[in-house]
């Protein structure tokens, strides 16, 4: 009988739905190679090869501690490191991080180590499109912004269990000039040491601290409106402790008609050589009367009393 003959078109149709598969969990190793598949059994050695990988809605998760590089994620996924694992990402120039994924996707960074070393950005979160970004149990040291948000869409950003350290600005949440975004921050559980900035807040529209160090930088909590047109940014500042900064929380709007609100509930600011609290231009800072400001060269105030509810 002659033997039956396929062709190269056909082989290859059948051969394709392997070949592009995409990982639901992908994987990176100090042995792995990029020329791998990219799987637990067969890791790839960087995010930047793993990312694409990936079905959207996967993990990347590093296997062994190792240096992997910057990267950028541009879809709903996961980015971790292994429990135990030393993860890390060491930017010379531009960002550790560049996340500008869908309207719709979420970004989950976990226990990774972020060093700038002449960096922009640990994580830059270009909020144009993207919807939501929680950065959970990460190092972030040296760069210009340790986690830079900048919303130009409604959006979420969540950060929680990280440490800030040494950064110009800790974190940074900045809505548009238009007053069209809405940028929901959540910092909890978290320190910022040796930050000029520990917290900067600019046209974010809501941001909440809470249980949260700001240690021994310039400012501990900086909300700033000093440009655009009838903007208003909200933040409430609860059981967080900012000592031996020379400036402990400063709220400051001087713009056309804007508007910065700080509220205070059982925070401790101290130390504080300078002044515990500013407010300049139409700042305005309301307290629960249940803060501790203790050896502070000036306390600030006065506050506006807000009733416990």
């Amino acid at each position: 009988m002659k033997p039956r003959m396929i062709s190269i078109s056909a082989l290859l149709v059948v051969l394709a739905p392997a070949a592009f598969a995409l990982n639901s969990r992908s994987a990176v190793s100090v042995d792995g190679l990029d020329t791998n598949p990219c799987t637990v059994a067969s890791p790839c050695r960087s995010f930047t090869t793993a990312i694409p990988a990936t079905a959207p809605g996967g993990e990347v998760i590093a296997l062994t501690t190792a240096g992997y590089g910057p990267f950028t994620v541009t879809n709903t996924m996961t980015i971790s490191g292994a429990p135990g694992v030393h993860a890390a990402i060491t930017a010379t120039s531009g960002d550790g991080i560049a996340v500008n994924a869908g309207s719709t996707d979420s970004v989950i960074l976990r226990n990774l180590v972020l060093i700038g070393a002449g960096g922009f950005a640990g994580v830059n979160y270009n909020l144009s499109t993207t919807a939501e970004l929680s950065v959970i149990g990460c190092l972030i040291r040296g760069f210009t912004h340790g986690i830079a948000v900048n919303a130009f869409v409604a959006a979420k950003a969540f950060v929680e269990d990280c440490v800030l350290l040494d950064n110009s600005m800790g974190i940074y949440l900045a809505g548009d000039f238009t007053g069209a975004s809405i940028l929901n921050g959540t910092v909890t559980n978290s320190s910022m040491i040796g930050n000029d900035f520990g917290i900067y807040i600019t046209r974010a529209k809501v941001v909440v601290a809470h249980n949260t160090i700001a240690y021994s930088g310039t400012t501990g909590v900086n909300m700033d409106l000093s440009g655009g047109t009838g903007l208003a940014a909200y933040a409430t500042l609860e059981s967080n402790t900012i000592v031996n900064n020379p400036t402990g929380i400063s709220v400051n709007a001087t713009g056309v008609s804007n508007q910065a609100w700080v509220a205070l509930s059982q925070n401790v600011v101290a130390f504080s050589n300078t002044q515990a609290v500013v407010k300049s231009g139409a700042g305005a800072v309301f307290t629960f009367n249940n803060n501790r400001l203790v050896g502070n060269a000036i306390d600030g105030g006065p506050f506006t009393p807000e009733a416990a509810k």
